[in-house]
Order: structure tokens, then C-alpha cells, then sequence
């Protein structure tokens, strides 16, 4: 299906009006003047008819008329003067009288009206008028009419120079129509047009289009609005650039130096936690129950400090885009148990254990990310837990290996599930203010599965526990595996 833009649709729309007035016209112009000009031609040779026969009546009652033998006469000569191509007198049904061109004129028959018009045509093709008028004072029984030829060649010939003058017009027309429709199409259109190909670049980015019109009407007007609007928007855009340029060296800055205070807080941590368990471990002499309990409080601080530390140093890390998974065969089995050994003394805090069931696939993953995958997601689960337990399990399906950590604490309200995987955001913090942490662990859980082209979600239940779910791509070996409990 052919289709045509507006500016071809209102061309041709225009242009074929333009040929259906200048076509109409032509026709009615051409019809009106055949038809105007064989009537003045009928209405002349009914003239030279009535003048003929009112001479034929007087020339009949001449001594001449009387006759016989019909033979030329000044009668015709006297009336017609050569515009008539025959002449004849019938009286009583003979033929009396005859001037002009004999050969045209058809045998002589009854006359039964007392005017009759016949169209005929010359052996060369010219039309020309057969008149028959019945003379006054003699009936039509009587048979006494005058008959004429009257030719139409001149009015033939002027009806078609008449004619090529009309048809002439209607092109003049139907030319001046299609001139008007550019003129009018770029005038009315053009703008439009412009004002399109200005949208188009904007759209693409290039805020410096503009349409220029000059009209002088409302096409202007629009097209000042909407270079007042791309003006708006240009101004807008350059601002929005400032102040993201702006944005993205306050992120660095911010980055930097989260991961500079972050490896500056790291070197006197572990110095006070070094001497903190040198000290438990009675270095400097015995300690004594209290400061012991003072000591385990100071390394526990300390330890949960350096999560912290070591969570935003990762972030970070990702954030700068500066982590890539190192790929490669994993014992998915091995992983989980060093996953659990990391926080079992966690778990065994809260008198949580830990159990395992893992169906032996191997992973194709970065070992290291994937260990802390899964610690994250077990400090998370101890974390929101009170009672019962902690499970992990793993199974192969479609090609993926899928891991589950499922906890039986309170569960994710639903008005805190789209800020779970965001960072620092924990869900429920309004209600449960007594919980540590800056809620980084499941941003940087969510970020290295994604680096390993896996998925992350979870599944939970007001009061029914929460299970986050992972998939990472399946190795091509197989190890074995066990199951535990801490």
C-alpha cells in the first residue's frame, strides 16, 4: 500500500480539485456554446425559411412561377446571397423550382408538418440544416412547402476554436492550480515541516534545533513557542549537565575517600584487636573474669567494626567498577562449609544452627565472591533471627546451580520489598532500630551475582521466615558433598 505524506496528500488533494473545476467548467463551457450557437444557427435559417417562403408565395403567382420547366431565378440570389447551399420550390407535391447544389438535396417526399428540421451530412462530411416550410395560404394537403440547405461548416469551425480557447483555459488552470498548491503547501506546510525535522533533532539530543517562520500568523506563533520551549530546554539541559558533572565528582570524592578512611581505620583496628587478644590470652599476666568479659566485648565491637569496614571497602570497590569476577571450576560444597565455619560463632551466640544440603554440582564462579556472597546473606539471616534455625541448601537445574538461605525470622513486611537489595537500606528500620549494621551486605550479595550473570531474589512471609535464592552457572565437573549443622 502506497503511502504519502501530508505534503503530497495536500497536493494532490489540491491539484485534483483544481482538475475537477477546470474539467467541469470545460465541459459545461463547451456544451453551453455548441448548444447557444446551433440555436442562433436554427434560429437564422427558420428566418431565411419564413423569408423564402413568403418570396416563393409571391413568385409562385408570377408568370414565371407558373412554369413548368423549373430554371434558375434571382429569386434565391435575391434572398439568401450565397448562405445557402439549395433552394426549392415544391407546389403540389412536383418539384417546381430548384437553385444551387442539386446533389445535396434528397428526393422529394410528403410534407407533414409545417415546419420540419432535418440534420444531415455533405459525401465530405460537412452537417449542414434541411428545412422544409409549408408556403402561407396553402394547406399542407396541398403539398406546396419551400426547402432549404443551410450549412454549418463556419459554425462548426467557430465552435471548435471556441473550444480550443476553452480547453486552453482549463490547463491555464489546472497549471495555475498546481502552482498554488506548492506555493500554498510550502507556505502552510513548510512550517510544519520544519517544525517536524526541529522535533526529530531535539528528540535525539540536539537541543540547539530551532524553526524559523515568517508567516506572520499562527504557524509563527507556534513555531516562536516551541523555540521558546527548546530554549527552556537547552538551558535546562546545561544545567542538569552542571549539576550532574557536579554529582559524579561529589561520588568520587565521596568514594575515595570512603575507601581511603575505610583502609586508614583498618591498620589501627587491627592493631586494637591484636592487643586486645594479646592480652586475653594473658600476655601481660593473668586477667580476670570481669576484664575478660571486657576484652571478648572490645574484640566483639572490633570484629563487627571491621565488617563494616571491609562491606563499604567492597562497595566502593564495585561502585568504581574496580571488581571482576576471577571465573573457575568451584566446589560449591567446600565454599558453603567455609561460608558457615565464617559465622558459626555467630550462630552459636544465638543458639542458631546451621544446616547444610548440598546435591554435590559445581559452580562456575569466583570463589572468593561467592564465599562472600554467602556470608552476607547468613550475617543477614542470623541478624533478623531469634529462634530456630538456618538452612542452606543448593540443587542443580537448567544448566544454573540455585542457592537457598532460609531463616525463620520475622519475614520482610511487603512496603519494605522493593528496598531490600538497595544500599543502605535495611527493611523494617523504624521497627527494629536494635539491629546493627549500614545495610550493605545484601547491595554487595546483589552486585556479585549479577557480575556472575546470576540472579537474586527473595521469597517471605509476614511471620514465616524469608529465603533468598541465588543462581550462578553450573561447572562442567561434579564434587561430592555432605550436609552439617553448627
Amino acid at each position: 500500500m502506497v503511502r504519502f505524506s501530508l505534503k503530497w496528500k495536500f497536493i494532490l488533494a489540491f491539484v485534483g480539485l483544481t482538475l475537477l473545476f477546470a474539467g467541469t467548467f470545460g465541459t459545461l463551457a463547451a456544451y453551453r456554446l455548441r448548444r447557444a450557437l446551433t440555436e442562433q444557427v436554427r434560429l437564422r435559417a427558420k428566418v431565411v425559411a419564413e423569408e423564402f417562403a413568403r418570396e416563393a408565395s409571391r413568385f409562385i403567382a408570377t408568370p414565371e412561377g407558373q412554369t413548368e420547366v423549373p430554371v434558375s431565378s434571382r429569386l434565391t440570389r435575391r434572398l439568401v446571397a450565397g448562405t445557402v447551399l439549395y433552394a426549392q420550390i415544391v407546389r403540389g407535391g412536383t418539384l417546381r423550382f430548384t437553385d444551387g447544389r442539386a446533389d445535396l438535396v434528397p428526393s422529394v417526399g410528403p410534407l407533414d408538418r409545417p415546419f420540419l428540421l432535418v440534420e444531415r451530412t455533405t459525401p465530405a462530411g460537412t452537417p449542414f440544416l434541411d428545412l422544409f416550410r409549408a408556403i402561407p395560404e396553402h394547406t399542407l394537403d396541398k403539398q406546396t412547402y419551400v426547402r432549404i440547405g443551410f450549412p454549418l461548416a463556419d459554425v462548426y469551425a467557430r465552435i471548435r476554436r471556441e473550444t480550443s480557447f476553452i480547453i486552453l483555459a482549463s490547463l491555464l488552470l489546472v497549471t495555475a492550480g498546481t502552482v498554488a498548491a506548492f506555493v500554498l503547501q510550502r507556505t502552510i506546510l513548510g512550517p510544519a515541516e520544519r517544525m517536524t525535522a526541529a522535533i526529530r533533532h531535539l528528540q535525539r539530543g540536539d537541543y540547539s534545533a530551532r524553526v524559523r517562520a515568517r508567516t506572520n500568523d499562527e504557524l509563527q506563533l507556534l513555531a516562536d513557542e516551541f523555540n521558546a520551549m527548546a530554549s527552556a530546554i537547552e538551558s535546562r539541559d546545561r544545567e542538569l549537565a552542571a549539576m550532574n558533572e557536579a554529582l559524579a565528582k561529589a561520588n568520587r570524592i565521596k568514594d575515595d575517600f570512603s575507601a581511603a578512611m575505610s583502609h586508614e581505620l583498618k591498620t589501627p583496628l587491627h592493631a586494637i584487636r591484636a592487643y586486645a587478644q594479646l592480652v586475653l590470652e594473658g600476655i601481660d599476666g593473668p586477667v580476670t573474669a570481669a576484664q575478660r568479659r571486657s576484652l571478648e566485648s572490645l574484640l566483639a565491637a572490633g570484629d563487627h567494626l571491621l565488617h563494616l569496614i571491609e562491606g563499604i571497602l567492597r562497595y566502593s570497590a564495585l561502585e568504581t567498577g574496580g571488581t571482576a569476577p576471577m571465573m573457575q571450576e568451584v566446589d560449591a560444597a567446600v565454599v558453603v562449609e567455609q561460608a558457615r565455619q565464617n559465622v558459626a560463632h555467630l550462630a552459636r551466640a544465638k543458639g542458631l544452627p546451621i544446616a547444610t544440603r548440598i546435591d554435590g554440582a559445581a559452580v562456575r564462579a569466583d570463589e572468593t565472591m561467592l564465599r562472600q556472597i554467602l556470608i552476607n546473606l547468613l550475617h543477614n539471616a542470623i541478624k533478623y533471627t531469634e529462634r530456630g534455625q538456618i538452612s542452606v541448601t543448593t540443587s542443580a537445574q537448567n544448566g544454573q546451580v540455585l542457592f537457598a538461605i532460609a531463616d525463620t525470622g520475622p519475614g520482610i513486611p511487603a512496603e519494605d520489598a522493593g528496598e531490600v537489595f538497595e544500599p543502605f537500606r535495611r527493611a523494617g528500620d523504624a521497627a527494629r532500630r536494635e539491629i546493627d549494621g549500614i545495610g550493605l551486605g545484601l547491595a554487595v550479595a546483589r552486585r556479585y551475582v549479577e557480575l556472575h550473570g546470576g540472579r537474586i531474589w527473595f521469597e517471605s512471609a509476614a511471620g514465616g521466615g524469608t529465603t533468598f535464592c541465588f543462581t550462578l552457572p553450573r561447572g562442567r565437573s561434579e564434587g561430592g558433598g555432605d550436609g552439617g549443622e553448627a
